[in-house]
């Protein structure tokens, strides 16, 4: 939980998208959420930018979250999270299947 809320880094956006991952019951979701908390992790992906990669990116979907994170190269996806005027949408949609 402790992680969670620091990765959140108090957005609330953010910390309702992790908890969210943390429910995930059956075997696919739970290894599409171990996909995206790796990801995040990995890149350093916090606060806002998670929001922005759940709300905006994948559209609150999180198997499209799993698939951006999968499939889009390291340095779009940072850039594409870092955007707050929902034009990293489409530096990801070539990326969402």
């Amino acid at each position: 939980m402790k992680d969670l809320i620091e990765m959140s880094e108090g957005n609330p956006g953010a910390l309702t998208c992790l908890m969210g991952i943390m429910k995930f019951e059956n075997p696919e979701d739970l290894v599409n959420g171990v996909k995206i908390v790796s990801k995040l992790k990995t890149l350093n992906i916090k606060g806002t930018d998670i929001y922005v990669l759940w709300s905006d990116l994948a559209e609150r979907d999180y198997s499209k979250m799993a698939n951006i994170c999968e499939k889009c190269p390291d340095e779009i996806l940072v850039d594409a999270c870092s955007r707050q005027d929902y034009s990293g949408v489409e530096l990801v949609k070539s990326y969402i299947s």
